[in-house]
């Protein structure tokens, strides 16, 4: 995580002056964008029911990109849906993916602040670095995984569209 730390983190201020609809979306893109990183087709990486959560999130905002974020009932549909998930075996990058997915729902309609897309996209990252690093991991590690440097790459890439007001910057 510390070259994370060292390249994304400090893009905090860049999301400082932006509304908790521009965060929500931007946190909701990282999410969105994360999986390929993984290296597995999405529907081999998560359990079924996992899955459907995930891509929940994902068909929520497609079929209402201007109230997705505003929709309470979703969110607490979506946080009893992923209580209830199944005790099954999952990949361990499992676990902090579904986190941000959490955070993102987890935070008020409209008070979603630059520290919790911070999080959430934190989450995203050891994901993708749980996925294909293991064990005591230094930075050097990070540097030469490509699916690390992709998703650093990513992040910055779709913080700086927000930050030039460019929408995802993809």
């Amino acid at each position: 995580m510390e070259l994370w730390d060292q390249r994304v983190e400090p893009y905090e201020a860049a999301l400082e002056g932006m509304s908790s609809e521009v965060l929500g979306s931007l946190a909701l893109d990282v999410i969105e964008a994360t999986p390929p990183l993984f290296g597995h087709s999405f529907d081999d990486f998560f359990p079924p029911s996992h899955a459907e959560l995930v891509k929940s999130a994902f068909v929520l905002r497609r079929d209402s990109p201007e109230g997705w974020q505003s929709d309470s009932d979703f969110a607490v549909e979506f946080l009893d849906r992923y209580d209830k998930l199944p005790s099954v075996p999952v990949r361990p990058a499992v676990g902090p993916y579904l986190m941000a997915l959490v955070r993102l729902f987890e935070a008020p309609p409209r008070s979603l602040t630059a520290d919790d897309v911070m999080e959430i996209h934190s989450s995203c990252y050891e994901a993708v670095l749980m996925t294909h690093l293991t064990g005591r991991v230094t930075i050097e590690d990070e540097m030469n995984s490509d699916q690390c440097m992709a998703a650093i790459d990513l992040q910055i890439r779709l913080i700086e569209g927000y930050r030039d007001g460019a929408g995802d910057g993809r």
